[in-house]
């Protein structure tokens, strides 16, 4: 006689399903090792009383790495350990593809860093490299200004300076090596919210994010600020009181306010959490709060060492900037009224595209609803320091510029968000998404220009192909070139009058000495590259053509006679 099943009691025990691991074996369960597992069988272990336990992570396809459901029906094979997939009717599990996503996430960010790159652009990065210098040849190096006592930035450039010279290369491995940190810290954070998928697509989204891309090739303080910042928000420790975390967290805190200062503004985030005492304890958040200042005092007292003056940071980093006005937020930023306009930075920008757009969605699907306990806790601390520091940094709008870098911590806390909300989508609907997603951030780095200073190349250039003879150019341009000049080894660039047979650098040339030339216009945008290959770029409107085909200003080289 049949039995019915329906009425049969169920055994909701949560079974989590990973990849083979090589010591899967029971704490008093009797079971035997997998290894390998017999095709169609997969190694399990359950997590409902801790019976089984192995040595890596359970993985699936989406965010959810347990099931919790009924055993194999009466009759069925079941083992302790495995089971076969094929006789377990009604439940469809996999093992972990998300390795799949490793090609296309590495060639979308390639592509990206192509689209973006910059490279020295003679401004922080210039300030940075001075102060890399004095710890190279004469440490230590107090700093003189507010650039060269960002010590995690510049110690870091100085090991670059120490291991691969005093050149661009050393630009290079500076500023993509803080880029490829931050992909790490970004996949490995979102993996261990959503799962390894997750993670995936959280760091294509950010690796071809308009803002970071560009920045990739620059040397800049947002990278490692975010990193230590992201690096404190996982040494938390979520459901426990756990002191020591709490220290070490607090210390990443502190390496992110010393690479910039506004890295406390996200830490006003924390102060909801310490009233409600959870998901965090207030005793590891006061322990936080004493890694925070240790790193801070140790900061003062080699100051105190060095100059005689603990605050010799501070001092400099208070008279930095005079009080900022609406005009230089309206650089390159969309503004209707200051209620509204760190909103509409994030919405109407090129350096976020699509994104906080497809939040949206994202965020009225609550993909969180999904995640486990811990999981949630640690989304909901990322997401409270995110909005904390939107707020803080709308709320100080006459002393911040409304720049999209200090909305960097929103922009990934979106990114990983919209991620968990694709990770549950069907393959089809996440494709597409994501290929509009990526595809808006290549548009929009498509249309950067990519040479800001194009008269300081046209004068590198220029000393380079004619070395015998002397080349004038004004202050400004010299500026911008001087470290170009120097690695190049060229030494026949002067600024001032130009004499008689010499020749003279000029971009814009407004009233410039010499015969005016036709003037070099600086590379066309890839996609006015793109228009040029396809033979459009004469059919598209005046204002747009000069944007794309002439993005900046031209140059001129012109004889002196």
């Amino acid at each position: 006689m049949m039995r019915d099943r329906r009425r049969q009691p169920q055994d909701r025990g949560i079974v989590e399903i990973g990849r083979h691991a090589s010591h899967l074996g029971g704490k008093g369960a009797g079971c035997e090792p997998v290894n390998p597992p017999p095709a169609g069988e997969v190694a399990v272990r359950r997590t409902d009383g801790g019976v089984l336990a192995g040595n890596e992570p359970p993985s699936l396809e989406y965010p959810s790495t347990s099931y919790a459901g009924p055993p194999p029906p009466p009759g069925e094979d079941f083992h302790p350990c495995r089971f076969r997939l094929p006789r377990l009717s009604g439940v469809t599990m996999r093992t972990d593809q998300s390795w799949r996503w490793a090609v296309p996430t590495v060639i979308a960010v390639a592509i990206a860093l192509w689209l973006g790159w910059v490279g020295y652009i003679a401004s922080d990065d210039g300030l940075y490299y001075f102060g890399a210098v004095k710890w190279v040849d004469n440490p230590p190096y107090a700093g003189v200004d507010h650039w060269t006592t960002r010590f995690p930035v510049v110690l870091s450039f100085a090991a670059a300076i120490a291991i691969f010279g005093k050149g661009l290369a050393a630009f290079h491995a500076m500023s993509l090596g803080w880029f490829a940190a931050l992909l790490v810290t970004v996949g490995l954070t979102a993996k261990r919210i959503g799962g390894a998928t997750a993670g995936w697509i959280a760091v294509m989204l950010t690796g071809t994010m308009p803002v970071l891309a560009t920045f990739a090739s620059i040397v800049n303080c947002d990278m490692a600020e975010l990193v230590f910042v992201l690096g404190g928000i996982a040494l938390l420790p979520v459901g426990r009181d756990d002191m020591r975390k709490g220290f070490a967290a607090g210390i990443s805190f502190g390496l992110a306010f010393l690479s910039r200062e506004t890295a406390i503004l996200p830490l006003v985030g924390l102060l909801p959490i310490f009233l409600c005492g959870k998901p965090v304890g207030r005793r590891a958040l006061i322990a936080a709060g004493f890694g925070f200042l240790a790193v801070q005092g140790a900061e003062a007292l080699f100051q105190w060492i060095v100059t005689g003056d603990p605050l010799h940071r501070y001092g400099l980093a208070i008279n930095h900037d005079d009080k900022m006005d609406r005009a230089a937020n309206a650089e390159g930023n969309f503004l209707l009224h200051p209620a509204i306009d760190p909103l509409l930075v994030l919405l109407i920008n090129d350096d976020f595209a699509l994104l906080f757009w497809l939040l949206i969605p994202a965020t009225i699907a609550r993909p969180w609803r999904h995640l486990r306990g811990r999981a949630q806790s640690r989304l909901l601390i990322l997401g409270a320091m995110a909005v904390a520091a939107f707020f803080v940094v709308g709320a100080l709008v006459h002393e911040l510029v409304l720049n999209p870098r200090y909305f960097v911590l929103a922009a990934v806390t979106a990114a990983i968000v919209v991620a968990l909300w694709l990770v549950r989508l069907r393959p089809m609907m996440r494709a597409a998404v994501l290929v509009a997603l990526v595809g808006a951030n290549f548009a929009a780095l498509s249309l950067a220009n990519r040479h800001p200073h194009w008269s300081a190349e046209i004068l590198v250039e220029t000393a380079q192909a004619h070395s015998a003879q002397a080349v004038f150019t004004d202050k400004t341009t010299y500026d911008r070139a001087l470290l170009p000049l120097r690695f190049a080894g060229v030494r026949n660039v002067q600024v001032g009058a130009p004499t008689a047979g010499s020749l003279y650098v000029c971009g814009p040339c407004d009233d410039a000495p010499g015969d005016a030339i036709t003037p070099i216009a600086p590379p066309p945008t890839a996609i006015g590259t793109l228009f040029g290959v396809i033979g459009l770029d004469g059919k598209l409107p005046g204002g747009v053509r000069r944007r794309l085909m002439a993005p900046g200003d031209a140059a001129e080289v012109r004889t002196i006679r």
